[in-house]
């Protein structure tokens, strides 16, 4: 698995680099657009919205766990930061260098032998931060297909590159949190038959983190 992760990681690096269609984003007016929060097309606007919150749902899946570091583990922290800007770009290195015995939150620390979550990691575990996320998931969605045009943003992804890359992108981070979820799961002691809910985009891995007991250090 962890070789296969890697040459998609590449093949994705070369396809954005190389082969992706339509415009650069210094000439895309789409691009502009999107950056500046100006576009018209609703499922233009969701589909970027989801990769700002598609980090987030990674983040409450990686760091919310209190676990001791040691020597050779690899930590997620640097990862997940990075993939606010880079998506899956960022992801797919860190699961293809981990494993899911070999990993660590990188924001655990320790006090007098105890182990401690950081403010970020209670922030990561805690209920509320997933409805929220849930929340504005599900109300952009409703946005997109109540007053979006698929037909615009077809065009799109055939006119521009950032779309066209930003789709994929979007898709391998679905994937990808199957994998996420199965490894969680694994950790957490529960049935990995809970992976086939990162089928579902953002929705199922949320779903998955409502219905896990609060872990305790």
């Amino acid at each position: 698995m962890r070789w296969i992760l890697g040459l998609v990681w590449i093949a994705f690096i070369a396809y954005a680099l190389m082969l992706a269609p339509g415009q650069s984003p210094g000439s895309d007016p789409i691009f502009k657009e999107l950056i500046t929060m100006q576009s018209k097309e609703p499922w233009l606007l969701t589909v970027f919205s989801w990769l700002g919150i598609f980090p987030a749902v990674y983040a409450c899946m990686l760091l919310r766990t209190s676990v001791k570091e040691r020597s050779g583990r690899v930590p997620a922290w640097p990862f997940v930061l990075l993939s606010f800007g880079l998506g899956a770009f960022a992801l797919l290195p860190y699961y293809v260098w981990s494993s899911s015995a070999n990993r660590a939150s990188g924001y655990t620390s320790l006090h007098f032998g105890r182990q401690r979550e950081s403010g970020i990691g209670r922030v990561a575990a805690h209920k509320l931060t997933h409805v929220v996320l849930l929340l504005l998931t599900l109300g952009t969605a409703f946005y997109a297909v109540t007053q979006g045009h698929p037909d615009v943003y077809v065009e799109a992804f055939k006119q521009s590159s950032f779309v066209h890359i930003m789709t994929i992108d979007f898709v391998l981070l679905t994937l990808l949190s199957v994998i996420a979820i199965y490894r969680d799961a694994k950790g957490s002691r529960r049935s990995p038959a809970w992976a086939a809910a990162g089928i579902i985009p953002i929705v199922g891995p949320l779903i998955y983190l409502l219905t896990l007991r609060r872990d305790r250090a």
